[in-house]
């Protein structure tokens, strides 16, 4: 729940931010500035490197595939069909790491769990049809290569999770791990930007825009520093499934930041929708 929450200020903020100075730069330079103040962190709280080699391949891996991989292809998916269906296709994550947590792991959900994972997730895409409804007026365009993005995207973020669930099986510190994920997916973005001709020096374009530089700091906190943390503290003590359906409710989270910050106000079926989505998430916690 506080991943979710976390993720809701986040997308606040970087949506601000990348009007300002472009979704590129934000995404190139988020990662580092998470590292920083990860790195920080680690310091301060005095952790240890203990059970540095347990787990540390398959949280790299967690990072290649959840932060890098499925970033970009939901990034490359909002461009192709837009936000609402990008969003309904990424609402089928939680499914998906159930699935292959099942597989891979040997997890097992009881049939309430499975039934508060659905009710959940119905919560979330009556909400996400809503945004449809209101806004969009139909003109989101059908993409084959759009809805491929978009369902990569799921996968890398849910296959994200179960590898983290792995690395972090042998006592691995979340905090520790949160930073070997971030680490690796920088590894992989900045140099895949570079040889694309994509870098464009993200840094002096925040340092050009001040006005931006609050809205950088303020996503990066809530998103890739606190939120990712959070997320890996609720894999490591819950079922992968069920984490994931957790932090899918970010657009039941966000209804009232919408309102605070881009003053627009949710209709019936947002209402009605986080209603749905309370009543599974209660159906997970009496599992």
């Amino acid at each position: 729940m506080g991943t979710a929450i976390c993720w809701s200020f986040s997308s606040i903020f970087f949506t601000h931010a990348g009007r300002k100075i472009g979704p590129l730069a934000l995404n190139l330079i988020r990662l580092p500035l998470a590292i920083l103040f990860l790195a920080v962190s680690f310091l301060l709280l005095d952790k240890d490197f203990s059970h540095l080699e347990s787990g540390v391949v398959y949280l790299m891996l967690s990072g290649i595939m959840g932060l890098a991989l499925g970033d970009t292809f939901l990034f490359r998916s909002l461009v192709l069909i837009g936000a609402r269906l990008s969003m309904l296709l990424m609402a089928l994550a939680p499914a998906m790491a159930a699935i292959l947590a099942f597989i891979f792991l040997g997890e097992k959900i009881s049939g309430i769990g499975i039934l508060g994972i659905f009710i959940t997730m119905s919560g979330v895409f009556w909400v996400l049809l809503e945004h449809n409804s209101s806004t969009s007026q139909g003109k989101e365009q059908i993409s084959i290569q759009g809805i491929v993005f978009g369902l990569l995207g799921a996968l890398g973020q849910a296959s994200g999770l179960v590898f983290a669930r792995v690395g972090l099986k042998h006592e691995m510190d979340p905090l520790l791990g949160t930073l070997i994920r971030m680490i690796s997916a920088t590894l992989i973005l900045w140099p895949v930007s570079y040889l694309l001709g994509r870098v464009r020096m993200p840094h002096l374009r925040i340092v050009l825009n001040w006005s931006a530089f609050k809205w950088v700091i303020g996503g990066v906190i809530a998103g890739p520093f606190v939120g990712v943390w959070l997320s890996l503290i609720a894999v490591q003590h819950t079922d992968t499934g069920v984490a994931a359906t957790l932090m899918s409710i970010v657009p039941i989270t966000m209804l009232p930041l919408v309102i605070f910050f881009e003053n627009e106000y949710p209709g019936w079926r947002a209402v009605s929708g986080a209603f749905i989505a309370v009543a599974g998430i209660a159906l997970l916690f009496l599992r």
